[in-house]
């Protein structure tokens, strides 16, 4: 089963992922007033769903930190006060009948920023040797 805190972490990852491969989308979706949502199937294709429109990505390398294999997950961003956003994640494991829900808060300006130079985040994300970033992901998304 995996663990809340590599749930986590994945979610991070994966709106960092969906910021370097559209920036520009990726910003509106989660900066326009309202919610916003992501889906993830079996083979990992991600999709990020927002009143400003839709974007699909794949977000395999990202999926990696939960360490078992997911059927379905979904995850529902609302606007909190401040800059923070809160979250809450259904996630479904391929093998099993279980499922994992994770709640959270979050502020997507820290979580965006948290790695200067976008293409370098993207690569070390990517490749999955960015030890500080997960360590930044960790306090970003909760312990």
């Amino acid at each position: 089963m995996a663990s809340t805190i590599g749930i986590k972490i994945t979610i991070g990852k994966l709106l960092q992922i969906a910021y370097t491969k559209n920036e520009g989308l990726t910003s509106k979706i989660i900066q326009k007033k309202g919610n916003f949502k992501i889906t993830i199937d079996q083979n990992g294709k991600v999709k990020l769903y927002g009143s400003a429109g839709v974007f699909a990505f794949n977000g395999s390398s990202a999926l990696e930190a939960i360490g078992a294999k997911i059927k379905f997950a979904t995850i529902y961003f609302y606007q909190a006060a401040g800059n923070n956003t809160n979250y809450r994640a259904n996630f479904s494991f391929a093998g099993d009948q279980a499922s994992v829900i994770v709640t959270g808060t979050l502020n997507i300006e820290d979580l965006i920023t948290s790695c200067s130079g976008l293409l370098c985040q993207a690569a070390r994300l990517l490749k999955g040797n960015n030890k500080r970033n997960e360590k930044r992901l960790k306090e970003i998304m909760g312990k």
